[in-house]
Parts: C-alpha cells; sequence; structure tokens
C-alpha cells in the first residue's frame, strides 16, 4: 500500500466529485471502459472518488452521456507541485541553494581533535597529522580513516596506537601511547629512617645492616649501609676487609607512636543561616568592575559569602566581560554549652579523627593509649596511637 500511495502521488491524481441522476450510470460505464478510480465514496445523486490524470481525461466525455456534473476538489501530486513551483523559481533556486551549500558545509572537517594523549603535546599531534592531509576545512570524502590509523604510529615511534572517526563536522583523533621504559636507578645508596621508632625487624637483602631489633632510632639515622665486603684472598690479621659500594635494599619495620591532643570545650560558637540574603551583581571586564544592583557591602553583621562568575565561551573564543553575583547569606552566632561528658566524647573523636589522618595510606592502629589530665586551667585529652610500619627510606651516598 505504501508503493502504491507513493506511485500515485508521482504520478499525481485529482479528487472529484459526481453530481446527478446518472451518477451510477457513469460509474457501471467507467468500468466497463477500463477506467480505475479508488476512495469511492456514494450518496444519493452524488460520489466522491479520486482518478489518476488519464482517467480524470478518458472519464470527461462520460459525464454527457450520463447526463452528470463534475467538479475539482482537489489536486494531489508531484507535477501539481512543479507546476506550481514554476512561477515562484527564485524559491526552488533558493532552497536548491541551501541544500548545496548545506551539503557541502557537512563535507568539511571544521575542528580536528585530539584525546588519549598524556606525554605527547596535542599541538605535536595535530602538526603530524596536518602533514597526512588532517586539517580544518579537508574533505570529509578525501580522507581514509583505516590507511590514516596506520600511518599515524609508523610516523611516530611514541605513538603505539590511533584510531580516526566522525563526529559530525568534528574528526576526532584518539591515540594511545607507548608505554615508557622503566629506568632502575643503580646507583649507591643507604636506606636511612624516615621516622623515629623502635626497631622490630630488620630484613637485608643488599648490603650491610646497621642496626638490630629493639633498636631506637630517630629520623635520618643509617638503617642499612650501601657496602658489600669484596672477598679476595686471604686477610692478614688486622686488615680491613676491602668493600664495594652498591644499591642497599632491604626492609627495616619499626613500632612508630603518633600523639594528638585536644582541648576539652565545654562552650562552643557555632553559626547557622537565618534565611535572609541579599545579592549584589557586578559586570567586570580586565581589573575594573562596575556595580549593577544590590548592596555595595555586606548588608549584616554576620553573613557567608558566596560568589558565582558567569562568562561567555563560544568554541575558542571567550568574551572578555565577565558577571559577577555575591550573594550575602546572613548568619546569627549561637553559643552552646557541653557538659563535662559530652566536651569528653566531642574531644576525643575529634583527638581519633586527627591521629587516623596522620597515618600514611594503609597502616593501621595496633594500640591506642589515652590520657585525660589539666594544664594551666585547661583540661585536656591526649591520644596516642601505635603502628608497626617501614620506615626505610633510600638515601644517594654521593647525590
Amino acid at each position: 500500500m505504501f508503493i502504491i500511495r507513493w506511485w500515485r502521488f508521482l504520478r499525481g491524481f485529482v479528487v472529484i466529485s459526481l453530481q446527478g441522476r446518472g451518477v451510477e450510470r457513469l460509474l457501471n460505464l467507467a468500468v466497463s471502459r477500463g477506467i480505475g478510480f479508488w476512495d469511492l465514496q456514494k450518496q444519493k445523486n452524488e460520489a466522491r472518488l479520486s482518478v489518476s490524470l488519464a482517467s480524470f481525461r478518458a472519464l470527461r466525455p462520460l459525464l454527457r452521456k450520463a447526463r452528470c456534473r463534475l467538479r475539482i476538489r482537489r489536486k494531489v501530486g508531484l507535477p501539481f507541485v512543479i507546476y506550481r513551483l514554476r512561477r515562484r523559481w527564485g524559491l526552488v533556486a533558493g532552497a536548491l541553494f541551501f541544500v548545496a551549500a548545506l551539503y557541502l558545509a557537512t563535507s568539511l572537517v571544521w575542528e580536528v581533535r585530539v584525546t588519549g594523549n598524556r606525554h605527547l603535546g596535542e599541538a605535536e599531534i595535530l602538526a603530524l597529522a596536518e602533514q597526512l592531509g588532517i586539517r580544518p576545512g579537508a574533505w570529509k570524502w578525501k580522507l581514509n580513516l583505516s590507511e590514516l590509523e596506520e600511518e599515524l604510529p609508523r610516523r611516530h615511534k611514541d605513538i603505539a596506537w590511533a584510531g580516526l572517526r566522525f563526529y559530525g563536522t568534528v574528526l576526532e583523533i584518539e591515540i594511545a601511547e607507548h608505554l615508557p621504559e622503566l629506568t632502575v636507578d643503580q646507583r649507591p645508596a643507604d636506606i636511612v629512617a624516615a621516622k623515629d621508632g623502635l626497631v622490630e625487624r630488620v630484613l637485608v637483602i643488599e648490603g650491610r645492616a646497621v642496626v638490630k631489633v629493639g633498636d631506637t632510632v630517630s629520623k635520618g639515622d643509617l638503617l642499612i649501609e650501601g657496602v658489600v665486603p669484596i672477598e679476595e684472598g686471604f686477610l692478614e690479621p688486622g686488615e680491613t676487609a676491602p668493600v664495594k659500594e652498591v644499591r642497599a635494599r632491604g626492609e627495616v619495620e619499626a613500632r612508630i607512636w603518633y600523639e594528638v591532643r585536644v582541648p576539652l570545650k565545654l562552650r562552643q560558637l557555632s553559626r547557622e543561616l537565618t534565611g535572609a540574603s541579599q545579592k549584589s551583581v557586578y559586570l567586570r571586564w580586565q581589573d575594573k568592575q562596575w556595580r549593577l544592583w544590590g548592596p555595595a557591602q555586606n548588608p549584616y553583621p554576620s553573613a557567608r559569602q558566596e560568589a558565582r562568575v558567569f562568562s561567555w565561551r563560544w568554541r575558542s573564543f571567550s568574551f572578555p566581560v565577565e558577571l559577577v553575583t555575591l550573594t550575602y547569606l546572613e548568619q546569627r552566632i549561637i553559643q552552646k554549652t557541653f557538659s563535662r561528658d559530652e566536651a569528653l566524647k566531642a574531644a576525643r573523636q575529634e583527638a581519633r579523627q586527627r591521629l587516623q589522618a596522620q597515618l600514611p595510606k594503609g597502616v593501621a592502629i595496633e594500640r591506642l593509649y589515652e590520657q585525660e589530665y589539666s594544664e594551666n586551667g585547661t583540661d585536656w585529652i591526649r591520644v596516642v596511637g601505635e603502628t608497626r610500619e617501614g620506615i626505610g627510606m633510600v638515601k644517594l651516598r654521593r647525590p
């Protein structure tokens, strides 16, 4: 049915109405002579139907025989559209020009975008792509993306893979870089303590241990010396074996203590918003600023300020004028009083949070000590956390 409707539209047809007592006779004559029609709607002395242009011409001589009147209700199809557009050639030319311009505009590359680069600069990749013909203004149909994807890694040794795809008029170049080669530093070095602690375990892979389990070390103390003895022949009594400098390797674990002190706060000031606010709007250009409306200064005794900056950008162009909105949110100061138990609980929680923030990532507290004491009329809580962690740090023997 869809194909038939389109075929009728391309050939053109008319919707007509027939009136008179001989409507039925006219329809019978049309059928007997092979004149086709469709969408027949018949009433007492009237019929409405659709006929092709060829059938319309063959139907007209039969009207006088059947004593009927014919009236054209509607003209449908491409021939009638073309006939009407012949009088409006300017509109047709403009439409054709618009379609041609749109086709040409969408057939060009308007922007080249690079993604996936980490170490390579975007300008370097764009310069390489331009050598291959990838640039704004290039015809899309002239770019063989599969060949260009293979050519980019051949032209640059640091590109492992390249993928090109179109997003409308934007050509995106996605690249994957070669992994950088790992360079192992083999310069002679010692392992020293990164922090104070009590040595719990010493594991030497290469070098000579200077400390043992149970020793107390301070930050910067030597733990494993980057030397190994050279065994060459026999040594005379009292003679020292020669040594060779190496890069010390090993692990030294120690007990570490972290300490935090927090005072007990029986009174605390807090701020909360009242719900009142005022807004000021400024126009800013370079280092100058003009107030458009709103208060020039903070209208409240205590307020929180929130600033928002609106700028206009289109692609790579940025408009130099900015709109700054400054909002003043009124606050009221509230003084809260706590009991000693409440203050102690809050201080303990704060101390543990601050203690946890001091710990290196992945290190857990093995033991926790708490102490309450007074100093200069102020009550304090002291929290000490004990951990076990590696304290070794590499230090070059000759920087």
